[in-house]
């Protein structure tokens, strides 16, 4: 066990898990289709029931959506850019590239959302901006000019979901002071 540098709270490694905790590891890889447990379950192992709670989120959207993955991921990858969380940009990030969303994109987003084309694409993610960044800013307006590129009030309401998971996850990642995990960084290249 190590501690997070900042927060000081204890990081559970995996091979350190016992009892609940070892299920919760299990579930996460299960849930989030990966080999590895992410350093943001593991910030949170000292309370294996409340570890459950984002996999349970995660899991339940990521089942009940009908959103594009790359459109999920494109605005999973520009609310934290934009709030400047580190550990969730740079999963976002990895996600969007697993997808095969390329650099000239993924710049865009970051830096030139207005040159986002398809128009479409560019209304939902400066929308969904909005809602994480500023959400009591919005308007009639705001909603109408989304309406305006054919988004139903159903995939509206899925827009909404997404801007609010990706605070929920950027506001644990930097409350915890996570690091981002080596294996996003080796597959990122840095």
């Amino acid at each position: 066990m190590h501690y997070l540098s900042i927060s000081g709270l204890p990081m559970i490694e995996e091979d350190e898990a016992t009892g609940e905790l070892v299920a919760v590891y299990e579930e996460t890889k299960q849930v989030l289709d990966m080999p590895y447990v992410p350093n943001f379950t593991k910030a949170m192992a000292i309370s294996p029931s409340m570890g459950r709670v984002p996999l349970a989120l995660y899991g339940a959207f990521y089942q009940n959506t009908s959103l594009p993955q790359a459109l999920i991921a494109m605005i999973s990858y520009c609310i934290p850019t934009a709030k400047n969380c580190h550990y969730c940009s740079a999963n976002g990030e990895l996600h969007c590239r697993s997808l095969g969303i390329d650099e000239e994109t993924l710049e865009k987003l970051a830096k030139d959302l207005g040159s986002i084309n398809p128009k479409r694409i560019q209304a939902i993610i400066q929308f969904a901006l909005k809602c994480a960044l500023d959400p009591q800013s919005l308007t009639a307006v705001d909603y109408d000019q989304v309406r305006d590129q054919g988004v139903s009030d159903e995939e509206l309401l899925e827009i909404i979901l997404i801007a609010a998971v990706a605070n929920f996850s950027d506001t644990l990642a930097d409350a915890l002071k996570i690091e981002v995990d080596a294996p996003v960084l080796e597959a990122l290249g840095r």
